[in-house]
């Protein structure tokens, strides 16, 4: 099983950048973009939380269990 994020999925339906998310929300750059690209070991809950909170999501909207089998 893996853990899938979309929020590159949610922030091309709101037309946002990695750039612009990340100066609103005062997050490094690299962390938005690992999480848009599915390459994160961890995520710190006060950063998803800022994400969820931007983009007016739960955090069971942003991450998914997909089976590989």
């Amino acid at each position: 099983m893996a853990l899938i994020c979309t929020l590159d999925i949610e922030m091309a339906r709101l037309k946002l950048t990695t750039a612009s998310l990340a100066k609103q929300l005062g997050i490094n750059e690299s962390t938005i973009s690992k999480l848009r690209r599915n390459q994160f070991s961890m995520i710190d809950v006060k950063n998803f939380e800022k994400i969820c909170l931007a983009l007016k999501l739960q955090p069971g909207d942003l991450l998914h269990i997909e089976s590989q089998t």
